[in-house]
């Protein structure tokens, strides 16, 4: 081997390591690249059933729960803070079905004692179902109602006790407010009167849990033998879709919860489940009091045209007031496809995940949750501006017809490193890599055919001949 041949492959070596440490820098230039997976939610058949459950007389061991399928949800710990729950549910079976006017949900999960009294140191066990407002809910959950509003329905041990079976007790519990002693007793604090032992509540975050005025919600729950069994139920649609889910024909999500009194779980501190989702059957032949389940949808994209966020409708309910969150300009026509839901974390100075990689021609919604000051979000190349203050999701609708790789950056000064708060988003195919790849490989092959080139290696061996 002569030493040309060996000068060639150390260059050749060289630079291949050299381009894969460029690479590498390059690809990991702002941090280790984020990925974003899409993961399949179980699915729970919501099938018809001509029943009426009455909860009053039971309701929760009725022949019906033998034809109606169901599945095993897993559940996990809720991130919270320390101390940490002493225990975990892991899972939690689920059936429902429908009458065409109503909709029941049967939780079944082991628990080896019942936990129904309150006390400094007893905590009641529970349940709750938790169904998203909106049809573009986040893909992954870390609580209830976290980054996307939904309706809560929480049942607890200690208020089914009191409502089914002592529902006339009203415990009054009087205070003396005058020191030391007034002759007579002016001022007592009362129990408002429970009407049923489910809360029908409304959150988006962490502090927002509100409950509503009307409750509309009933629950029922029964333990036996080292077991819980709750049934929950409510008309499938109500005339306030506003601050009620509305269950129509087809599919919706939904999330399960747990409570262990025992094991001293209570609030944010309980074992959930990520999203589920229902396949909601409608019956063929029977009339039902859903037959307008379009007049939901139409109200809902009437709304969403206005511009108005869930929590701005809610305003007049609450406290709670959230900022303007979507443009009717970024989103789809109609008739196009599901869009696919990209959920974002923004914080000094970073965006999470901060590449971003879809296919050309894809609808896609991106949600922007701030976690610390009022971050922005531009992409580069289709003019999409997103801004959410503090706790607030925001999002726009676009969909990605222009193939390459886009920058978005923070459009809200955010601090002293606000200029280095940037993304990409990947869209493919993506052609002019495709052109840099073919000119590299072409430059490849000119350097290999001018090293090994014909009249090189002759006028080597007429040298070689001559000495």
């Amino acid at each position: 081997m002569n030493n040309k041949v060996i000068v060639t492959i150390v260059i050749l070596i060289s630079v291949g390591v050299f381009a894969g440490l460029v690479s590498y820098g390059w690809s990991h230039r702002y941090g280790s690249p984020e990925t974003y997976e899409l993961q399949d939610a179980p699915l729970l058949k919501v099938s018809y059933q001509p029943h009426q459950l009455a909860l009053k007389s039971g309701g929760l061991s009725d022949d019906v729960w033998r034809d109606v399928p169901g599945v095993e949800v897993k559940l996990h710990h809720q991130a919270t803070e320390k101390p940490w729950p002493k225990g975990l549910t892991p899972l939690v079976k689920v059936q429902a079905f429908h009458n065409g006017t109503d909709i029941y949900f049967k939780m079944t999960w082991p628990d080896d004692q019942p936990d129904s009294v309150v006390s400094v140191q007893g905590f009641p066990d529970g349940c709750a179902v938790a169904v998203p407002m909106e049809t573009d809910a986040p893909l992954r959950s870390i609580m209830m109602g976290f980054s996307s509003p939904v309706n809560i329905w929480h049942w607890q041990a200690d208020k089914d006790i009191q409502f089914w079976e002592n529902k006339d007790a009203e415990p009054t519990v009087r205070s003396d407010f005058r020191y030391p002693f007034e002759q007579e007793e002016i001022l007592s604090v009362t129990t408002p009167e429970l009407k049923s032992a489910v809360a029908d509540m409304l959150a988006q975050r962490a502090g927002s849990l509100t409950d509503k005025t009307a409750q509309r919600v009933q629950g029922r729950g029964l333990w036996n033998g080292g077991s819980w069994s709750v049934v929950l139920s409510r008309s499938l649609t109500t005339d306030d879709s506003q601050f009620d889910c509305q269950f129509p024909w087809g599919k919706r999500l939904a999330a399960f919860a747990v409570w262990d009194g025992d094991q001293d779980q209570r609030g944010g501190r309980k074992s959930m489940s990520q999203w589920v989702t229902l396949q909601i059957d409608k019956p063929t032949g029977v009339k039902t009091a859903l037959n307008k389940t379009s007049d939901v949808d139409v109200q809902t994209e009437s709304t969403r045209a206005t511009g108005l966020s869930w929590m701005d409708r809610i305003s007049s309910f609450s406290l709670l007031s959230l900022a303007h969150a979507s443009s009717a300009e970024n989103r789809p026509k109609q008739g196009d496809s599901e869009p696919r839901v990209i959920m974002i974390e923004a914080k000094r100075f970073e965006y999470v995940p901060n590449r971003i990689f879809v296919r050309k021609g894809e609808v896609v919604t991106l949600r922007m949750e701030s976690l610390d000051v009022t971050h922005g979000l531009y992409l580069d190349g289709y003019g999409v501006n997103i801004k959410a203050n503090p706790g607030v999701v925001a999002k726009a609708t676009f969909v990605a017809d222009k193939p390459g790789r886009f920058t978005f950056r923070c459009s809200e000064t955010c601090g002293e490193f606000h200029p280095y708060m940037i993304g990409f988003l990947e869209v493919t195919p993506n052609r002019r890599f495709n052109l840099f790849l073919l000119a590299v490989g072409a430059a490849f092959v000119v350097i290999l055919g001018v090293l090994f080139r014909p009249g090189q290696e002759k006028g080597a061996a007429k040298n070689a001949g001559t000495e």
